[in-house]
């Protein structure tokens, strides 16, 4: 197998299965003239929001801008204080400072998410991560916020396809946000991000900050749209979502078949995550990825430092240490897993 190469990210299979009709509708659009702001954001909205049993949906340039634009509407600024775990992409805690707001980071659970907080001053606020696609303790955090009457905010950027008992992501807060990066399970080829809604006044705000505040009484907007060929594209996606996270848990199934004793990172009970990223925790860690790339397959860290930690997150501490992300997406072939499988194997002295 010498200089076999798995890449981490398989958008270009993607792209490769789909590719004719893909093609097909950004031509369509790019005909039509209609390039912003038509009727492809417009259905793509309704169809996300009925998939997600929301009453809303709002599309935006990215989940970035979309996490942000929750935060607004909720009312969160200057001087309020949001809990937050540590461990995340710097995009959930940037959306809180991006307001003015102060983030309260907690220590996440063994599995990744935010864990218990104990007692602390009343928050603002309460937005949280499912990471890695697998869903944190959604109870325990509705709970809290339902008896302190504050907004529960659901970053589900990596959670699209995943379950709380029969409740998907996407519904599990007062607001929910989706991402369609590159790297996410429903990806757009270039970005966006999408925020999902019950509540009318909220929709109304951030439908207005995504474009210049031009349909509210704000002051100041923003320019954050997702265009009509991504949003034509991520219509066909959201069709073949179902059949494409079926595939990924084909590759999910084979990987456990093939390493029975791999300490990996798991979702909790009565729930179904989104497999976005498949994590094993090993304490040679940086070994094992410098073995796998000899041998032609791409890993990554997520991630690898929290923020001012200085020992005060044992959980997310571990994980950042011990934490490598493999290769897991619809089109990882039989072959490509099993040799994959095999070099850790190897690695660990199991044959």
């Amino acid at each position: 197998m010498s200089g076999y190469r798995i890449k981490f990210n398989g958008v270009d299979r993607l792209y490769a299965d789909y590719s004719w009709r893909l093609t097909r509708r950004a031509k369509e659009v790019w005909r039509s003239g209609d390039v912003l702001y038509g009727k492809y954001l417009t259905e793509l909205e309704k169809q996300i929001a009925k998939k997600y049993k929301r009453k809303y949906a709002v599309g935006v340039g990215s989940a970035t801008d979309g996490l942000y634009f929750a935060l607004k509407a909720l009312g969160i600024g200057k001087n309020d204080t949001v809990i937050c775990p540590v461990l995340s992409y710097i995009a959930t805690a940037g959306a809180i400072r991006r307001t003015g707001a102060n983030v309260r980071f907690v220590d996440v659970d063994k599995q990744g998410n935010i864990g218990d907080w104990g007692i602390i001053g009343l928050p603002k606020a309460v937005l949280y991560v499912n990471l890695f696609g697998n869903l944190a303790d959604y109870d325990r955090l509705r709970n809290y916020c339902d008896a302190h009457r504050i907004p529960l905010i659901e970053d589900a950027a990596q959670s699209q396809g995943a379950c709380y008992g029969k409740t998907p992501s996407g519904k599990l807060g007062d607001v929910s946000v989706f991402s369609f990066d590159p790297m996410k399970n429903m990806p757009s080829f270039g970005s966006g991000g999408m925020v999902l809604i019950d509540s009318k006044d909220v929709y109304d705000t951030v439908k207005s900050l995504r474009r210049h505040g031009l349909s509210d009484n704000n002051d100041y907007g923003y320019n954050s749209l997702i265009p009509e060929d991504h949003a034509h594209q991520l219509l066909l996606l959201l069709d073949k979502f179902d059949r494409l996270q079926r595939m990924r848990g084909k590759v999910l199934k084979r990987y456990k078949k093939n390493l029975p004793d791999a300490n990996f990172i798991e979702t909790r009970p009565n729930t179904r995550a989104s497999h976005h990223k498949l994590v094993i925790l090993s304490d040679r860690r940086d070994e094992l990825m410098k073995y796998l790339k000899q041998h032609g397959i791409e890993t990554k860290i997520h991630y690898k430092d929290t923020l001012d930690s200085k020992n005060r997150y044992k959980n997310a501490d571990h994980i950042c240490a011990t934490s490598l992300s493999l290769p897991i997406y619809p089109h990882l072939s039989t072959e490509e897993v099993d040799y994959i499988c095999e070099r850790i194997r190897k690695f660990n002295g199991i044959r």
